[in-house]
């Protein structure tokens, strides 16, 4: 059995020995909202149980509603908008997919599909069989990516070729009523005028959370990343028995939308695209072309930008010193610079904790230096800032740990709300709603006393859910007696680090 094959199986056996009623209430607790990254603590459910019925009783004319929306940056020039559903439509789902729970996960993991996915939302525990993480994610991103990517390699040896390749703008492509042809096939689905089956509840639902629209489905929560795996999965079913019907060896891995394949031939690599970009175009998908590689065996098995920063990398050193922090900074931004769109400052950032979220970075025991060291440290992480706004969650928890630990010395509370409500004002002029929201919660978090309302732009607090944070009070769905929000000041359960997925480095 290949390694990709025991990671499949040992998933569907972890998901298959956990009650159906916990996996609803982490779906409705902790998968309702994007990661812990995206959105900060204060964007927290807290009252969302699973009814005995639905909220919504009459599929066919149910009210129209719109998503809560926040544009997160994937890179300099490109967002993924986040798009949060009203929690009566959410439940819903949820409650329909418990259901036919059994059926659902014997679907995702279909004995015939031999693309092997890496991206089931729900955080399994195999230290604990029966159990959930209560985390979004036990892993990074990347380190996903990257575990699929180290199991290809001890089975690279069989092979020649490696397929690289992902789905064009995948969330926002997907057809609603796709759901219901993965589920029950396209005719069967076709014929359910009345939305008996499971697929087309889900569908209907999530249409109408959208305004009714049935292209794309909201990218952020824990339920939509399932419906993808749903949808996902018979493609990959399909296409893996009509590889087998070809006799083409093969063994693929996938991660969300993201594809490597293993081949023999290139002649073959190129059969193996054919038939997966038709089995996509079937559900209305389509394969980046611009993504697509073919690549001769080892090229493509190592990221270059992670045998860039391996030399450099802090993930073993027990204690870090500004120095080696500002040395290991400059390498990162040089390698970012040649690797655009990688996560490699994520990475680096994440190295500066230890498993027991300590922070690893040390300064002099010179008082005067040690001042010198941490304000050069504030300005180094919002510098790197600028050439990744994604990564403002890493940055505020990072100073939490410094501030927290120096401010009494240094009366750093000044310096600070400074950069913050100078990082307030940039962030308005080019309309980042994600950036804002971060610097407001982690004012008041922190307690900085920023004064906000000479510094954002009134159009951007028509956005809900900055709403909510400037307010300190829930804007969004109030409608649906669904508590969504804490203040920022009530949010001090553990530190940052501890609340944040992207910090929890308790599977390496």
């Amino acid at each position: 059995m290949t390694l990709p094959e025991e990671h499949y199986k040992e998933t569907y056996s972890l998901l298959k020995a956990i009650d159906k009623n916990k996996i609803a209430t982490w779906l409705l607790e902790e998968g309702y909202f994007p990661e812990q990254n995206i959105l900060p603590p204060s964007f927290k459910v807290d009252n969302f149980v699973l009814k005995n019925v639905p909220y919504i009783s009459d599929l066919k004319n149910q009210p129209r509603r719109n998503l809560d929306c926040v544009s997160y940056p994937k890179s300099f020039l490109t967002s993924r908008v986040y798009g949060i559903q009203h929690p009566h439509n959410y439940h819903d789902i949820v409650y329909w997919l418990i259901q036919d729970w059994t059926n659902i996960i014997d679907h995702i993991f279909n004995n015939d599909n031999l693309i092997y996915t890496y991206s089931i939302p729900i955080p399994v525990n195999a230290k604990n069989k029966g159990e959930l993480s209560p985390l979004r994610s036990g892993r990074l991103i990347y380190e996903w990516i990257e575990m699929a990517e180290r199991d290809l390699v001890a089975e690279a040896h069989r092979f020649k070729v490696l397929i690289r390749t992902d789905i064009i703008n995948f969330y926002n492509s997907i057809y609603t009523h796709s759901i219901g042809w993965a589920l029950h096939g396209r005719e069967i689905a076709f014929s359910d005028k009345d939305c008996k089956l499971i697929g087309n509840k889900i569908d209907k639902l999530v249409q109408y959370a959208n305004d009714s629209k049935t292209n794309g489905i909201p990218v952020g929560s824990a339920v939509s990343d399932l419906i993808a795996e749903i949808l996902l999965a018979k493609i990959d079913q399909n296409v893996s028995l009509r590889l087998k019907n070809e006799k083409i060896a093969f063994l693929g891995t996938r991660f969300k939308d993201d594809y490597r394949i293993l081949a023999n031939k290139e002649e073959e690599a190129k059969k193996i695209l054919s038939i997966l970009s038709e089995e996509l175009h079937k559900f209305n998908l389509l394969i980046s072309e611009n993504k697509t590689q073919i690549l001769y065996l080892p090229e493509g098995l190592f990221r270059h930008h992670n045998r860039e920063y391996f030399p450099y990398s802090l993930r073993k050193k027990n204690r870090i010193s500004f120095k080696s922090f500002e040395f290991t900074l400059l390498k990162v931004l040089d390698i970012h610079k040649e690797y655009p769109g990688t996560s490699i400052i994520e990475k680096f950032l994440s190295e500066l904790f230890d498993k027991n979220y300590s922070l690893k970075l040390y300064f002099s025991n010179n008082l005067k230096v040690r001042k010198k060291e941490i304000l050069k440290t504030f300005s180094l992480l919002f510098l790197l800032k600028r050439e990744s706004e994604k990564i403002v969650c890493y940055v505020m928890t990072i100073i939490e740990v410094i501030y927290l630990m120096n401010n009494g010395k240094y009366n750093l509370k000044k310096y600070l709300r400074g950069i913050i409500e100078l990082g307030i004002k940039k962030a308005s002029e080019k309309k980042s709603v994600f950036e804002i929201i971060w610097y407001i919660f982690f004012s008041r978090y922190i307690q900085l006393g920023v004064t906000l309302s000479p510094l954002i732009d009134p159009t951007l607090k028509e956005n809900l859910l900055l709403k909510s944070m400037i307010a300190s009070r829930q804007k969004i769905f109030s409608d649906s007696g669904i508590k969504l929000f804490k203040k920022p000041k009530d949010c001090h359960d553990n530190i940052l680090a501890k609340q944040l997925a992207v910090f929890n480095r308790s599977k390496e």
